[in-house]
C-alpha cells in the first residue's frame, strides 16, 4: 500500500508531516509528500492515466492525506475531487474540507446536529456595533470565515476594541466577512480536539494554551 501527503511547504517546516512520514515508514507503508503545485490533472476518458507529478506520470496512490489547511485553493480542491473520482481514499475528503474551511458553515452543521455551540452572528455591512452588543455582548470573539491555528481570531473586551478592529479590517479589505461569537469563559485558554475514527470518538487531553 502506498500513499501521498499533500503538503505545500518543505517537509522540514512541519513537525506533524515529518511524524506522519516516520510512522507510516515504521508500518512498512510507502508514503510520498507531494506539493499540489507539482500536480497536473487531465480530464478525459482515460482518467486512470490522467495525473502527473513534477511532469511525470504517476501510479495512483491507495490513499491521500491532504495537509493544506485553510490555504486549500480551488486548484487543490480540484485535485482532491479528481482523485476521489478515480477511487482514491482521501483522509479527509473534499466535502469535509469545504465544511471546515468555512467557520460559519461549520457552526450551522453543528447546530443542526443539536450540539451546543457558541451564539454566532454573521455581521453585514455597514456593521451595527450596537446590534452586536445587544445580541452577543462583551467579551466577544471575532473570527474571519477562513483560517486555522488561531489565525484570524481576536478577543474584543469592549466597544473601543471592537471599533478599532473593524476599522482596521475595513482599511485592509472593505468587503471583509467576519463572524462574532459569544465568549465561553469555561473554554478560555483550552484547546479541545475530538477525533472520529470508524464511528468512535477519541478525545485527547485538552491543552492549556499560553
Amino acid at each position: 500500500m502506498n500513499g501521498w501527503i499533500l503538503y505545500k511547504n518543505p517537509v522540514k517546516e512541519s513537525y506533524e508531516t515529518q511524524k506522519l512520514v516516520e510512522e507510516f515508514e515504521k508500518q512498512g507503508l510507502k508514503i510520498r509528500v507531494v506539493n499540489p503545485q507539482d500536480v497536473d490533472i487531465f480530464v478525459d476518458r482515460d482518467d486512470r492515466k490522467s495525473i502527473r507529478v513534477a511532469g511525470k506520470g504517476r501510479t495512483l496512490p491507495d490513499f491521500v492525506i491532504p495537509r493544506t489547511g485553510s490555504g486549500t485553493t480551488y486548484f487543490i480542491k480540484a485535485i482532491l475531487r479528481h482523485l476521489e473520482r478515480l477511487g482514491v481514499i482521501l483522509i479527509n475528503g473534499s466535502a469535509s474540507i469545504d465544511t471546515v474551511k468555512d467557520k460559519l458553515y461549520t457552526q450551522q452543521i453543528l447546530g443542526e446536529s443539536n450540539l451546543p455551540v457558541p451564539k454566532t452572528l454573521l455581521v453585514k455591512h455597514p456593521i451595527n456595533v450596537e446590534f452586536v452588543e445587544n445580541n452577543i455582548g462583551y467579551p466577544a470573539i471575532i473570527k474571519t470565515l477562513s483560517g486555522s491555528f488561531g489565525a484570524g481570531v481576536f478577543l474584543c473586551e469592549n466597544r473601543k476594541q471592537l471599533q478599532q478592529l473593524l476599522k482596521m479590517a475595513e482599511i485592509t479589505k472593505p468587503s471583509y466577512n467576519i463572524i462574532v461569537q459569544e465568549f465561553i469563559k469555561d473554554s478560555w485558554g483550552k484547546d479541545l480536539r475530538v477525533f472520529i475514527l470508524n464511528g468512535k470518538r477519541y478525545s485527547p487531553p485538552s491543552n492549556n494554551s499560553t
